[in-house]
């Protein structure tokens, strides 16, 4: 936190926070069967996901258990990124890839996100791209420039509130896009912070390696509605998530209120 986790956590329920998340590495997934492998690894249906669209997944080991959920963005035909939380990915999908002759490129992208968090967050968008940074649907994104800094707008963040993230394609800029941002956001009490435990937690959101590890499968975290089993491509983990399915889940986690 920067003051204290009850004041971050009233900054971003109330007015807007902006947060420096470039430790969320991306990797890109890139070549003829991008999306043949993107299917390989996660059990949900990947088929409908149109070029700038963003998608919630699960990326799921041969047992059923899970490696990370990232966020799937498509920037085109056969040409993905997924937004990790922590864990090897990179290393994970060279592996995949690699063991089953898949005709692709895997690499990190020297990508950089910053989070604009809290219902205040679409006015200093708007402020500074204009009225359609609001009409940008939940979980989609365009490919734009802030002040002639090259950057991916995505409408999704991990927070029940309403956000972006902004994906930073020059890494020489960062400092520069943070000013942006903070200075836009003065008007509307913008404040430093980082992901806040309080608010995920009240809307439900799951962190990687606290609430999922490679020990749980999706079963176990009610997230079957991330899990297609009839799906036509085939896929990493779909004996085991079968057999979990047929036998049931031996733990399952529940929200309380």
């Amino acid at each position: 936190y920067f003051k204290s986790h009850k004041e971050d956590y009233l900054s971003l329920a109330n007015d807007v926070t902006l947060w420096d998340v470039g430790g969320e590495r991306q990797v890109e997934i890139k070549g003829k069967d991008a999306e043949r492998f993107v299917e390989f690894i996660t059990p949900r249906d990947i088929s409908k996901c149109k070029i700038g669209q963003c998608m919630y997944i699960l990326l799921t080991e041969k047992n059923g258990g899970i490696v990370n959920d990232p966020v799937l963005l498509k920037l085109a035909e056969n040409h993905y990124w997924l937004s990790i939380a922590d864990s090897d990915v990179l290393l994970w999908c060279k592996g995949v890839a690699s063991s089953n002759n898949f005709d692709l490129e895997i690499t990190e992208p020297d990508v950089s996100p910053l989070a604009l968090q809290g219902p205040k967050a679409p006015l200093v968008m708007e402020k500074l791209i204009g009225s359609w940074a609001r009409e940008l649907k939940f979980f989609y994104f365009k490919e734009i420039e802030i002040d002639k800094i090259p950057v991916v707008l995505a409408r999704s963040g991990w927070s029940g509130e309403a956000g972006y993230e902004i994906y930073l394609k020059d890494g020489k800029l960062g400092n520069q896009l943070w000013e942006i941002f903070m200075e836009a956001g003065k008007e509307y009490k913008i404040a430093p912070a980082a992901p806040n435990q309080i608010c995920r937690i009240e809307c439900g959101m799951l962190s990687y390696g606290s609430d999922m590890t490679l020990d749980e499968n999706p079963y176990d975290l009610n997230y079957e509605k991330f899990v297609h089993l009839e799906k036509k491509a085939n896929f990493i983990s779909k004996e085991a998530l079968i057999e979990i399915k047929e036998n049931g889940s031996l733990k399952e986690l529940v929200g309380i209120e």
